[in-house]
């Protein structure tokens, strides 16, 4: 991780936790560089605010900090705000998910068409098989509708 980065992380961290200092909040922060393109950001708190359904408040902050990355750093990330490791979660397991229908396409010999998935969740599918050999994957549909298909390379 480039010093750029590092002090990037440590700003968004003091932005974030000014902000829930501001509004009487004390969760814990974890900020984090997942990919190069992209920094994760985990907000753990247990006060009601962060009970329930909280995507309002991920999108939210999400561009926040996209916003404070590209003004101040000049950099373009995609920002991941999760709320008690939710996404993470998910995220783990739509790999999982993604290596098993992965091999369901190589011992098959045929694409898998993957159900419709926002797209960060397309971006993770590809992501976790972008170094698989057998495999390639790419997105097909529109809107709400778009989906991954995973299909055995040609030899």
């Amino acid at each position: 991780m480039t010093e750029k980065e590092e002090k990037a992380e440590k700003d968004v961290y003091s932005y974030l936790r000014g902000f829930f200092d501001l509004i009487g909040e004390d969760p814990g922060l974890e900020v984090e560089t997942k990919l190069p393109d992209e920094l994760y950001v985990n907000v753990q708190g247990e006060s009601d605010f962060f009970s329930g359904e909280k995507e309002e408040l991920t999108k939210s902050l999400s561009v926040l900090v996209k916003v404070l990355l590209e003004r101040q750093y000049d950099m373009d990330r995609d920002v991941q705000v999760d709320v008690n490791g939710v996404k993470l979660s998910r995220r783990k397991n739509l790999e999982r998910f993604a290596i098993q229908a992965a091999e369901r396409a190589k011992t098959k010999g045929k694409k898998v068409r993957l159900n419709p998935m926002p797209p960060i969740e397309r971006k993770w599918v590809h992501v976790a098989l972008t170094d698989s050999e057998d495999v390639e994957t790419y997105s097909v549909g529109e809107g709400e509708n778009r989906r991954v298909i995973i299909k055995p390379t040609e030899e």
